[in-house]
Parts: C-alpha cells; sequence; structure tokens
C-alpha cells in the first residue's frame, strides 16, 4: 500500500468507524504502521493494517493473542476487523523499540540499563509462555517503550510468528519435528532455528540471550559477514553458533551472560525455563553493582529522571504468586482458540532476513 494514496490525494481515511490515520510510522514484512487518532476524542492509537491478499494473513490472528495476553507490557487493543481491502488493529500508541534507541546510543547500552532491560523482557516472555505460546521472532525491533506515564514499560509486540507449544486437545507438549524452515530473524535465531528443528521454549530464551549480549556488546561475531551467497551465510553463522566458546563471547562483560546462555541452551525440548532463576541471575549482578533501579535508562533525559525514581516495582511486572504453579495462571479459554488453523496454519512457517527488505541477502549488517 502506498503512502501517497492516503496523504497526497488528500483523502481522509477512517477506519473502524472512528480512527483516522495520520501519520505512517513503520512497516514489517506485510503490514503498515501509522499513527491515527479517535475523531471523538483526538487520543492517539497505532492503527496496523495488512493487505487482505497476501498468502498468509495473520493480523487479525496477532489482535485476538493480544487480546488473550491482557498484562504488564501487552499492547491495548481497541479495535480489529475488515476495512476494505486490509485487515486492520487498532492498537495503543507506544514509544520507540528498542533498535531504534539503541542507535541513538552509539549502538551500545550500558550495564546498567541492559540489566533493567533484561528483568522486563524476560518477564514479558514468562507471561508469553504461560499463556502457552512461544513468540518465535525475538529482536529487539519487537521490544518498545511505553508513552507518557508508561514510558519505562518495556512492552513486547509482533506475534505474528507466534505458536502454540501445548495441543488444544492433548493438552501436551507438541512433537520435535526435523528439517523445517527457520523461522525467525537469522541474528537471533537459536541453534535449534539454524538446525531446522522445531522450536520450543526454549528457543526463545535463547534468543533472549544473543539480544542481552548484542545490545551490551554492540554486536554478535557473525554480523557482517563477507560471504556472497545466502546459504553460505546461513551456513556460516549456524557453525558459529553451534561452536561457541562462551569465554570469547563474553569477553569484557560480567560472566553472568555466558552462564545464562549455558543454562537455556542445556533446555530440553519439552523442559519449562526457569525464569525466576533467570531473573535472579541478573538481579544479583545488579546489586553487586551497586545499580540503583530508577529507570534512568541511557535514553533517559535527564529532566525525566525524577519521574522515574516515583515508579512503584508491582506496576512494572506481571505478578506471579508462585513461579512454581505459573501454569495455574491465566490459561487460554478454549473457545479463544476456536478457528486458529485458519489463521495460522499449522505447518506454515517463515524465513526472515535480518532487518533489511532485500529478500535474497542474508548479511547481517
Amino acid at each position: 500500500m502506498e503512502e501517497e494514496y492516503f496523504f497526497k490525494r488528500k483523502v481522509e481515511i477512517l477506519v473502524g468507524g472512528k480512527y483516522r490515520l495520520l501519520k505512517k510510522i513503520g512497516d514489517g514484512s506485510f503490514t503498515e504502521i501509522y499513527e491515527g487518532c479517535d475523531i471523538f476524542d483526538n487520543s492517539k492509537v497505532a492503527i496496523k493494517l495488512e493487505h487482505n491478499s497476501i498468502k498468509y494473513p495473520q493480523l487479525l490472528f496477532e489482535s485476538k493473542l493480544l487480546n488473550s495476553f491482557k498484562g504488564i507490557g501487552i499492547p491495548k487493543i481497541y479495535w480489529a476487523g475488515i476495512s476494505g481491502e486490509y485487515n486492520v488493529m487498532i492498537m495503543e500508541l507506544l514509544g520507540s523499540n528498542l533498535e531504534e534507541l539503541f542507535q541513538t546510543c552509539n549502538k551500545k547500552f550500558s550495564l546498567k540499563t541492559v540489566l533493567m532491560l533484561a528483568r522486563q523482557i524476560i518477564d514479558r516472555i514468562h507471561h508469553f509462555h504461560n499463556h502457552n505460546y512461544i513468540h518465535r521472532d525475538i529482536k529487539p525491533q519487537n521490544f518498545l517503550i511505553g508513552k507518557n506515564e508508561n514510558e519505562c514499560l518495556i512492552y513486547l509486540i509482533d506475534f505474528g510468528l507466534a505458536k502454540k507449544y501445548i495441543e488444544d486437545y492433548t493438552k501436551f507438549h507438541i512433537p520435535l519435528r526435523q528439517g523445517i524452515k527457520l523461522t525467525g530473524t537469522i541474528r537471533f535465531a537459536s541453534c535449534n532455528a539454524m538446525n531446522k528443528k522445531e522450536l520450543s521454549r526454549r528457543d526463545d530464551m535463547e534468543s533472549l540471550g544473543y539480544l542481552f549480549l548484542y545490545l551490551l556488546k554492540g554486536s554478535l561475531p557473525w554480523q557482517g559477514l563477507k560471504l556472497k551467497q545466502k546459504n553460505e551465510k546461513y551456513d556460516k553463522i549456524r557453525e558459529m553458533k553451534m561452536e561457541l566458546d562462551f569465554n570469547k563471547l563474553c569477553e569484557g562483560i560480567p560472566e553472568e551472560f555466558g552462564t545464562y546462555l549455558k543454562m537455556v541452551r542445556k533446555l530440553e525440548f519439552e523442559e519449562k525455563p526457569e525464569y525466576k532463576k533467570y531473573i535472579n541471575l541478573f538481579d544479583e549482578l545488579f546489586e553487586r553493582k551497586e545499580f540503583i533501579r530508577d529507570y534512568n535508562y541511557d535514553w533517559v533525559e535527564d529532566e525525566k529522571i525524577k519521574k522515574k525514581e516515583k515508579l512503584k516495582e508491582n506496576l512494572m511486572y506481571n505478578n506471579y504468586d508462585n513461579y512454581n504453579k505459573i501454569e495455574e495462571l491465566n490459561n487460554l479459554e478454549d473457545n479463544n482458540d476456536e478457528n486458529e488453523d485458519n489463521n495460522n496454519p499449522k505447518d506454515k512457517t517463515y524465513e526472515k532476513d535480518d532487518d533489511n527488505k532485500s529478500k535474497d541477502n542474508c548479511i547481517i549488517c
């Protein structure tokens, strides 16, 4: 969909009966995102559009998941449906994503910022897994900060590649399959993804490990490989991930990041990650460094610091009475899964290049 269709022709576009498109603020592989407003109270929203001609439409499936996953750090959905030739989702307007913020900080975050982010990010994935889904596309672009009073909150977005790891009818874990296409983004993909195996909770957690290292070190060893053929790059990245030297990988940074990666890479296919243990690992490092959890991230302006000091911890994270009994919390109702196969074909996978629009180039820049 060309932006000029809306703006150069000066056509006022309304979707969902009361939301006006204002300006384009982003796009994905098959979607475009606009800032919009409610014509009645002028409140700002985000409007995500997906043309209904694409082979595997996912937007309405994503809106269904978002409505099911209500919690801290999950964007609110105001409306979802079909408008003309487009599937539409109206959602809470959020701030910048971590990749954008990373670029403004000269492609490197401080240890304090990464540890504060890690705590929230693990909580978001924990919350997501608790609803029997895996994300399958962990990358900095899929974590956003909130707006206004929620500017310290980290939000998880983009559930288009999400998949259930617990089968609806049997209530058993999905089986391990071999020979499937890579799902997700190569830079942060797990070893199992690179080896074309079925993904599970352990793979989201491994991808988080690469994300933390990327934000802390500024790059990962497999970025910028100078190989012409896509298959050669893919094979080289897979080889590098499989043969990781954790000591070398974590050179110059706290050993806890290597410890985390070792822990999650040892997880079995169906094994439940020890979310609380991972959070404690980073919390203990945070305390040893005598950091203050003021949510003064690297990108926060000085005049905003005082606002951060008034935050209450219980408003920053999803609450679990007992991490050992997390399966009992927030279970999806059976009727939430009706017609899911129409929106998310079970055997559908995507092979995505790393954050550039060239479909025949998987170089990691």
